[in-house]
């Protein structure tokens, strides 16, 4: 074989700067966005006295230059843009009292920043600051300082040096010490250090006797110091996420307390003190390990919020009845079996949450629970609804999924307040009649059981904008829903369906519908007249696969279309007239080409190829500009590689197919060069029999190209009609397959290793 390689060096080497010499990981960079200055005039208002520049959520690089011409600026909102630098020129707007940089990309506070005397308001959150200057200093009117999501892991001393400041935020930094100087900020009101890595809280903040809101949470505390008491207009203490096993007796000293929440930490009991919080509103002790709690905890007579899920809990104290106030209480993923009736004297409950227990049954008293209009039994072990839900007059929200339902109770039809009902996860095996008198429910999901048919009644859930009834046993798909005029989103797939109504068409509300693992022998043409749809998916893992695309797909107005787990070999070309088509899905399917009209379709943000037949990918594909997410996994791609695929990026995808298909073409015109030279006009012949070119056509280059000395150019210009008449099948490869077939055994060698000397070269 080295002597072939060798052999044909004269025959390629003439044209190998450029066939070789382009690497083809020498590809173009993505280029950046166009920064051109924006025009700022509309962006302009006056509030009261004050002059406001409103430049939020602008795709903003900079800041725009005309905004230093407006010299009485009192506020520059740029919060969401890509910002990255604060310009030299900042300090030139002499007036302003409110900077909002929250959400860019900045790295650094610029100096200049701290020329603006009168600012108030400094807003510099979710960006990437590690610093923030001694030279903070100098701004003796800021009031409020929120720098939280930065990689800040030091406060400055000289931030005890703003006496104006009420409010400073740090949260979720990297904060390890607070620093003494603290304490001087005599007027801070609110100090949020929230998701740093403090290990414990310095005294020095207690000095801050003006504080009425402490966040501490998400840092590594076990416990807080004794000067704490020192706090006493603190209404707002936020411990949850730490390390606590105790509930700090100092705690219980803060008599001004209306929240105190310490979900997320390691509480195993609540001391009896907690009755001294008599002011306590809201009371978080989610995510702990409590087994039990304190009578004490029932004399809290003004608190409205308690959160106990996520405990160890397996009874309720009976003086529960005590809390008058109680508007909404949390009790899910315990340990309990029963609830005592003496939670239902607290009539004023509002939202009720007793998911993931082990109870079976609740007490008449639930009736008394005029106010409720959120109540939760998911995961539970109901196998029948007390008919005291059907006089929850007040309901909005009812979940009872992940039980043993078969039926409801018949009040359940009084319910005519109800908005959202979940009954998934249950074993309803006929659809619940009292559901279909329910005129004001928004949202039915009764996904997760045995139903088979949807009755004809469903008409009458006029308000109805979500259904979910997928994975069920249902065999027809209703005619009824077609007339649901708010009717949004259906998900009814893993069902029994063949077919779907022509009324489809009158859904001019519906903008999704799911109706994957049915049993589809066809594409349900239907779907196409939906006018408004805006997502559609019709995956078959484990239904029948579509194996072909209706050309009518053109008329459709879907955004988002999801065929994953189908049969597909091809995209239909009047795939391309989807003009609102932005997304495409079509993994795990059997696509051995695309459409070169695809290339057309420059709307495209989404394509996903995975597992597939791909070999290639048509020469126009960098057409498709703004495609941010492309995947080609899985599929036997050459042309470009897997490599060149991988990072997404359209424009060295369609460099690289490019500049193939230029090599493609040149080291076929030299195998032509090959071939004329290596057959006899009996050759040629059969040759053009095999190749099944248009008797005509042969006939014609012959008296063309006719006698001995032009048969080169005869073999030559046959070979460029071949290449003419099959289009994209006239590849090296194909060229190769039809000598070995023919047996010209000896030609097909060295076209076999034109093509291996070929692929050395891009190496």
């Amino acid at each position: 074989m080295d002597e072939q390689v060798q052999e044909m060096n004269g025959i390629v080497n003439g044209d190998d700067q450029e066939l070789g010499e382009r690497n083809e990981d020498d590809v173009a960079e993505e280029l950046p966005p166009i920064d051109e200055e924006v025009d700022i005039s509309g962006n302009v208002y006056a509030d009261g006295k004050k002059l406001v520049l409103d430049l939020n959520e602008q795709s903003l690089l900079r800041m725009p230059n005309g905004v230093f011409q407006i010299e009485a600026l009192n506020s520059l909102l740029l919060a969401e843009n890509q910002i990255s630098e604060i310009p030299d020129e900042i300090s030139e707007l002499e007036h302003l009292e409110a900077l909002v940089l929250s959400g860019n990309k900045i790295k650094c506070l610029n100096p200049n920043i701290f020329q603006l005397f009168q600012l108030q308001i400094l807003d510099v959150s979710n960006n990437d600051i590690q610093e923030i200057p001694d030279d903070i200093c100098n701004l003796q009117y800021l009031t409020q300082l929120v720098a939280n999501t930065n990689r800040i892991s030091k406060i400055p001393s000289k931030l005890g040096d703003l006496d104006s400041l009420r409010c400073l935020m740090l949260n979720e930094n990297r904060i390890r010490q607070i620093p003494e100087d603290i304490s001087n900020l005599l007027n801070l009101e609110v100090l949020g250090l929230e998701r740093n890595d403090l290990d414990f809280l310095s005294p020095e903040v207690c000095k801050l006797e003006n504080l009425r809101r402490l966040g501490l949470s998400g840092n590594h505390m076990t416990n807080l110091p004794r000067e704490l008491e020192n706090l006493v207009l603190l209404q707002q203490l936020l411990l949850d996420d730490n390390e606590f096993e105790f509930i700090p007796v100092q705690v219980f000293w803060l008599s001004s307390l209306t929240e105190l929440t310490l979900s997320g930490n390691r509480l195993e009991s609540i001391q009896p003190e907690i009755r001294s919080l008599k002011n306590l509103a809201v009371l978080g002790l989610n995510g702990n390990l409590l087994e039990y709690l304190p009578n004490e905890l029932c004399e809290l007579e003004k608190l409205e919020v308690l959160g106990l899920e996520n405990n160890k809990l397996k009874e309720i104290p009976k003086d529960v009845s005590k809390l008058a106030n109680l508007k909404e209480i949390y009790l899910g993923n315990n340990c309990l079996e029963h609830i005592p009736e003496e939670l239902f004297w607290c009539s004023n409950i509002e939202v009720l949450s007793l998911l993931k227990n082990r109870i079976s049954g609740l007490p008449v008293e639930l009736g008394n629970l005029k106010m409720l209009h959120s109540f939760v039994l998911t995961d539970n072990k109901f196998r029948i609804l007390p008919a005291a839900v059907g006089s929850l007059v007040s309901l909005q929200l009812f979940s009872a999924d992940g039980n043993k339902l078969t039926n409801l109770p018949g009040n359940f039809s009084d319910l005519s307040t109800l908005r959202q009902l979940n009954l998934s996860r249950n074993n309803f095996h006929v659809f619940p009649a009292e559901v279909c008198s329910l005129k004001s429910l928004d949202v039915l999901d009764i996904q997760m059981n045995k139903i088979e048919v949807i009755p004809s009644e469903v008409a009458a859930l006029e308000s109805l904008a979500i259904l979910r009834i997928n994975q069920n046993k249902v065999q027809y798909f209703p005619t009824e829903l077609c007339g649901l005029e708010n009717l949004q989103m259906i998900d009814i797939s893993n069902n029994n369906i063949e077919d779907v109504p022509e009324s489809l068409v009158k859904m001019t509300t519906l903008v999704d519908i799911n109706l994957s693992n049915n049993m589809f022998l066809e594409f349900p043409k239907p779907l196409i007249s939906i006018p408004n749809l805006e997502t559609l998916t019709l995956c078959q893992p484990e239904g029948h696969k579509i194996l072909v695309l209706p050309d009518e797909i053109e008329f459709s107005n879907v955004k988002h279309l999801i065929l994953s787990n189908n049969s597909l070999r091809t995209l239909p070309n009047t795939i391309s007239g989807m003009r609102n088509l932005v997304s495409l899905v079509v993994d795990h399917n059997e696509i051995q080409s695309l459409p070169n009209i695809i290339c057309e379709m420059t709307q495209l943000k989404v394509l996903h190829l995975n597992d597939n037949k791909l070999s290639s990918l048509p020469e126009n594909f960098d057409h498709l500009r703004i495609l941010k997410d492309l995947r080609l996994y899985g599929n036997p791609l050459r042309t470009p590689p897997m490599d060149v695929c991988v990072s997404g990026v359209v424009q060295p995808i369609g460099l690289f197919i490019r500049r193939a298909l230029e090599r493609e073409e040149m080291l076929l015109m030299k195998m032509f060069d090959v071939v004329k030279t290596s057959l006899n006009k009996n050759e040629l012949r059969y040759l053009m029999k095999k190749f099944r070119l248009p008797e005509d056509k042969v006939q014609e280059i012959e008296q063309t190209y006719f006698g001995k000395d032009k048969l080169q150019d005869r073999v030559f210009h046959s070979m460029l009609y071949w290449k003419e008449y099959k289009g994209p099948q006239a590849t090296l490869d194909e060229l190769i397959r039809v000598f070995h077939i023919i047996g010209y055994d000896q030609l097909c060698d060295k076209l076999r290793t034109m093509k291996i000397y070929n692929q050395r070269l891009r190496l």
